[in-house]
């Protein structure tokens, strides 16, 4: 988008927002809220949003990570006043950005969708671990149909990518991070931002002399890092995994910024921090996992082994329970399906056990869209080799049975 469509106006504490609020155009919004918090001491700030058309995940994590520095060093009371237009009025609080801009004014996000992750923070090894599962699962709980190996690939890039922040901004807020797909295009999307040192601060504590544009530039290359050669990997291997199809790539730190399509370039208007923008084309399977150098290194156990293979046999275990948070509604057992549709693509030659343990009722909408659809898309004869129930209660399994012959008839019918 033009940069220019984006109108930032400030009036002592207040700043308003206009327009596009996209990665071109951001930092002139962080140029506001420094002048007036550090140049003019602004101790009171209002950020309205109230005539804001548009805004990205990228630029609003890195306005999340300045809002949480400022709150937490410099003991700024924010003031967040939503966009006006209905739908992102709505975006701003499901994608959890109004509450962690402004924790004491908004609730947190009750938006629970299957296949993108609202903006979440992390400040400790545990919180990345837990942020990076839920993010790997849900691009599992999606259609996006991304291989195993392809998946794993898509891991390490997050927790590489999350583990920076931990390691090397030395930030005590920690680190934003949200996810976002784009299936028509094939293409999945993160974003990781924090308010910390900084990539070109970092690397001159052992490269001092470097530019913040040459800082950045190494930055991507393999094998350097801020401490020693031999051992960065992470923006190295993640800037060659964006490079397939129309995947892409962003840093935004300091005076400098490294892009895809902008490439190397100078900024007059410095972002605290780093933020990092990566964009994954899956559309040709395994490309992935092949554009990593080294892969060998990486082949680790993963999510999907860890939380699905059996230690002592050839099989999955999928536990409803933990699966699922509602076995009340259609929307649950749709990503449900998915899941189990994604496993068995992984997994051709094992079977799934399928555990209702601790499951006294269920709605029939669920059974239905989970395994009454389950069983028309992939035929009886594969369902019945490939999916084997456990802990199922007599109740539970008549209405599966129930769900299942409708379906069946249904299909009947309409061919």
């Amino acid at each position: 988008m033009n940069p220019g469509n984006l109108r930032v106006n400030r009036d002592g504490g207040l700043i308003k927002i206009a327009g596009d609020l996209t990665l071109g155009s951001f930092r002139r919004l962080l140029a506001a809220i420094h002048q007036a918090t550090e140049e003019k001491g602004f101790a009171d700030i209002t950020l309205d949003f109230s005539a804001t058309a548009s805004a990205f995940p990228a630029p609003m994590c890195a306005l999340l990570a300045i809002c949480a520095r400022l709150r937490d060093e410099r003991d700024v009371d924010l003031t967040l006043i939503r966009p006006t237009e209905g739908k992102l009025r709505r975006l701003f609080a499901n994608a959890n950005w109004a509450h962690l801009a402004t924790p004491r004014k908004f609730e947190g996000s009750t938006w629970q969708p299957t296949d993108v992750m609202p903006a979440r923070r992390f400040s400790s090894p545990e919180e990345q671990e837990n942020i990076v599962r839920q993010i790997v699962d849900a691009v599992l709980s999606s259609p996006a149909g991304l291989t195993r190996r392809d998946l794993a690939a898509f891991e390490w890039t997050v927790f590489e990518i999350a583990d920076n922040v931990l390691r090397h901004a030395d930030s005590p807020q920690g680190g934003f991070v949200q996810l976002s797909q784009y299936p028509t295009r094939q293409q999945v999307e993160f974003v990781v931002a924090d308010a910390g040192r900084g990539i070109p601060q970092t690397m001159r504590t052992t490269r001092p002399g470097l530019s913040d544009a040459e800082a950045l530039g190494l930055s991507i290359e393999r094998g350097i890092t801020s401490t020693e050669a031999g051992m960065g990997h992470g923006l190295f291997g993640t800037q060659q995994a964006s490079r397939v199809g129309t995947g892409s790539f962003a840093i935004h730190s300091g005076y400098a910024s490294i892009g895809s399509e902008s490439g190397l370039r100078d900024e007059t208007i410095p972002v605290v921090g780093t933020l990092v923008v990566v964009r994954l084309d899956y559309s040709e399977p395994e490309a992935l996992w092949q554009a990593l150098e080294d892969r060998d290194r990486f082949d680790s156990a993963d999510y999907v082994e860890l939380r699905y293979e059996d230690e002592t046999d050839d099989v999955l275990n999928f536990v409803v329970t933990k699966e699922v948070g509602s076995v009340g509604s259609r929307f649950s057992g749709r990503s449900a399906r998915t899941k189990i549709e994604n496993l068995l693509a992984m997994y051709p030659s094992y079977p799934i056990h399928v555990d209702f343990d601790g499951i006294s009722v269920i709605s029939s909408s669920f059974a239905d869209e989970f395994l009454g659809k389950l069983f028309v898309r992939i035929g009886a004869l594969r369902f019945m080799t490939a999916i084997q129930l456990r802990g199922v209660s007599p109740t539970v399994r008549s209405v599966l049975d129930r769900a299942i012959l409708q379906r069946v008839q249904q299909e009947a019918k309409n061919n």
